[in-house]
């Protein structure tokens, strides 16, 4: 029976509340919807591609909005689904007031994406909305190698995968210590590439990409950069397999960590780094002639090249330095000295996220002066890697327009704001006329000028209480006049990872039906025993006429580490304002460390909305459960310390009660692992009122599979009140 199933049978009726000062509340980490990842993220042209999604604070039946010639998908999410991962270790966990304590649960949801035979090579983008807001736009790569999805456990050069090139390998670093190994055969002298993608895609993935012969010797591979990204190239030594290792640099894991790998040969694989044009050995105090472009490279630590310009007084030089190309990893640093080596100006790429630098600098008199460029790791490293790409010419008046966020979400009847940064050039402070195509009826926005010498604002999106929800892509533009000519430039919007150009430098903007209740509980602490699920009153305050059925569940975002505990999912029935949120307060929580628990709720609900939409919402409990837990009551063990098994046969397995005084009662008893599916069946077996010892025979199919690191796992289950059930397993290693 399902932990679910068993929860579902408890009674709820009364709880357990012992009272103390209300505490204050801690806010959620956030209440948007947003999206965390797809996996795999990207597939082959002409085939099906099955997907999860990862979102958070998304309810069911949620939107899927596509963009890319050849790629279709049906219009709403599909069920949750819930995969096995590579476990993490268990650790004591961050208290809610420990630095970097916010944890994410994403919950993953099905589709499937088809691409078309004759869809272009390259990137679509998806996003998912609903009734309560819109996540951003993340890609997802079309391809025209074989795809390979991984599947667990490979963490160990004897489970590695078999590929074989050229391939495009999909995988997850899904828990903290998972390791993903792929094994390729490789004849002597080949050249291989591999480019990983995560960065790219809008993976928090920081990956680390080893090499292996099949006797475990490390092979020396060279590493250039695309982006934030790895590409890595080799050539073998002799003809045999390898292994490819992938893992995290910083030993975090979760189904969001996704990439992907594109494994081929120098004469297949397509997306080497790029040449970024010819790159030029810069001689020292090369004189320029304005206007000009150079591209140089910085090929040691010491190395820093330098310029001559001669300049009038009063004139405006423009000066712009960036990385020569995506492959580039150089973070250049320019500076403009005098005769006499005096610093006069400088800029650095550390302070944009695109590590392009730019200056503007007026000459104090006639005469000639020095332009530096170095890079930031400047006495530490250098090499072919760290090439630039140096701009020197008199500066034009003209104005860039750049929005924090590509994204936007407007709730009716309010308002929502982006940042909007003004860049100005060869003193340009004029007024900027604003203009935003694609707002849907409703909806407005303000305000509709960028005053002179103004460099930032709020650019705020407002809709009327009866604007319909929906979603629309917005284009914003920029107007004025210089040198009495008219200038329009489209504003710049950060993305997370590649996007279609269709899309680029829009702004998705989605319009939110008011909420139809709001979650709330009082925030003072109750007391229950690890091992048990205790029920936590909550109330629920309708609104807008709403009275339909809510879900209950346990929100994805919290902060502070679960350390096992869940909310059993439950069904509000219409009309309920008050009810018990059944909280499951697991046996191996840390007693010594995690003394209290503060899990947050979430729920949703559907409903069709005035223009005749069918909606889904959700909301997140402003207040938090406040449980401090006391010791177990009762504890399953085995008196075995392992077993042996064979298909075919039965296997008797001897386990006891540890009761305290506080627990006398009955207890089911059953085995939950290894799944019926694998070949192993028990029948349930009753521990009476005040008897400990037990006997399950586990029966094995001749089919079942018996894995080296397989177990069994028990469960007991009981009632400490009408109100409160008790939960205890063990678990018997296997021993064949």
């Amino acid at each position: 029976m399902s932990l679910s199933r068993i929860l579902w049978s408890a009674i709820a009726t009364l709880a357990i509340f012992v009272s103390a000062q209300p505490l204050s509340a801690q806010a959620v980490p956030s209440k948007e919807p947003s999206s965390t990842h797809l996996f795999p993220a990207g597939g082959r042209r002409g085939t099906v591609v099955p997907v999860r999604i990862g979102t958070e604070a998304m309810p069911p039946s949620a939107n899927l909005r596509l963009w890319g010639d050849g790629v279709r998908a049906a219009e709403l999410l599909g069920e949750r689904v819930n995969p096995r991962y590579e476990p993490s270790a268990r650790r004591p966990p961050r208290d809610a007031d420990g630095v970097g304590a916010n944890m994410s649960y994403p919950t993953e949801w099905k589709s499937e994406l088809a691409i078309a035979a004759d869809a272009p090579l390259g990137v679509a983008g998806w996003r998912v909305t609903c009734g309560w807001g819109g996540t951003r736009i993340r890609p997802f790569l079309i391809g025209d190698l074989p795809e390979f999805i991984e599947s667990e456990s490979n963490s160990t050069a004897d489970r590695a995968e078999r590929v074989t090139l050229p391939v495009t390998i999909n995988g997850q670093i899904a828990g903290e210590r998972d390791i993903d190994c792929f094994v390729f055969s490789a004849t002597s002298g080949q050249v291989v590439v591999a480019d990983v993608r995560a960065a790219r895609i809008g993976s928090p993935l920081d990956p680390i990409v080893e090499l292996f012969a099949a006797d475990g010797r490390k092979v020396r591979v060279e590493v250039s950069r695309v982006a934030d990204d790895n590409v890595l190239s080799f050539r073998i030594p002799v003809a045999g397999d390898y292994v490819l290792q992938i893992a995290n640099v910083s030993f975090r894991g979760g189904p969001e960590f996704v990439y992907r790998v594109t494994l081929s040969d120098v004469g297949q694989v397509s997306n080497v780094p790029e040449a970024g044009g010819h790159i030029e050995n810069v001689p020292h105090d090369k004189p320029l002639a304005l206007p000009t472009t150079i591209q140089g490279r910085l090929l040691n630590a010491a190395s820093e090249d330098s310029f001559r310009i001669a300049a009038k007084k009063d004139e405006l030089i423009a000066i712009e330095c960036r990385p020569a190309s995506a492959s580039s990893i150089a973070m250049p640093i320019v500076a403009i000295e005098d005769s006499t080596g005096r610093t006069l100006a400088k800029a650095s790429s550390v302070e944009s996220a695109d590590r392009e630098c730019t200056l503007e600098w007026k000459a104090p008199a006639d005469g000639e002066y020095r332009l530096r460029v170095r890079d930031l790791q400047h006495g530490t490293r250098g090499g072919p890697e760290f090439a630039y790409r140096l701009s020197v010419r008199q500066a034009q008046p003209d104005f860039q327009l750049s929005l924090s966020a590509e994204y936007a979400n407007v709730t009716q009847g309010s308002r929502t704001e982006l940042d909007l940064t003004v860049k100005r050039f060869g003193g340009f402070t004029g007024p900027i006329e604003l203009a935003i195509d694609g707002l849907p009826e409703g909806v407005t926005f303000e305000p509709p000028r960028i005053a002179e010498n103004q460099t930032s604002l709020k650019l705020a999106f407002k809709a009327i209480d009866d604007t319909r929800p929906t979603d629309a892509t917005l284009s914003i533009t920029g107007n004025a006049m210089i040198a009495n000519q008219p200038v329009e430039h489209i504003a710049n919007v950060a993305s997370c990872g590649e996007v279609p150009a269709a899309i680029a430098n829009s702004v998705q903007l989605t319009v939110q039906h008011k909420p139809i209740f709001k979650l709330t509980c009082n925030e003072a602490y109750q007391y229950g025993h690890r091992g048990t699920i205790y029920p936590y009153a909550m109330q629920i305050e309708r609104l807008g006429g709403f009275d339909g059925e809510i879900h209950l569940q346990l929100c994805e975002r919290q902060v502070q580490d679960l350390d096992g505990i869940e909310v059993v999912e439950t069904l509000i029935p219409p009309g309920v304002t008050e009810f018990k949120n059944r909280v499951y307060l697991p046996e191996t929580m840390h007693s010594s460390v995690q003394h209290h628990c503060r899990p947050y709720a979430q729920a949703w609900a559907t409903f069709t909305d005035k223009w005749g939409q069918r909606q889904s919402m959700l909301s997140i409990c402003d207040k938090r459960n406040m449980i401090r837990t006391m010791p177990t009551v009762v504890k399953l063990k085995s008196l075995d310390e392992h077993v042996a098994v064979r298909p075919g046969t039965t296997v008797r397995c001897q386990l006891v009660l540890d009761r305290t005084p506080n627990f006398d009662g009955a207890m089911e008893l059953e085995l939950i692992e290894p799944a019926v599916r694998t070949g192993f069946t028990a029948d349930r077996v009753r521990i009476e009122a005040g008897q400990t010892r037990a006997e399950v025979a586990v029966r094995i199919d001749d089919s079942a599979s018996c894995p080296p690191d397989l177990f069994l796992k028990f469960r007991a289950v009981g009632q400490l009140r009408e109100d409160v059930t008790v939960i205890s397993e063990a678990v018997v290693p296997v021993q064949k």
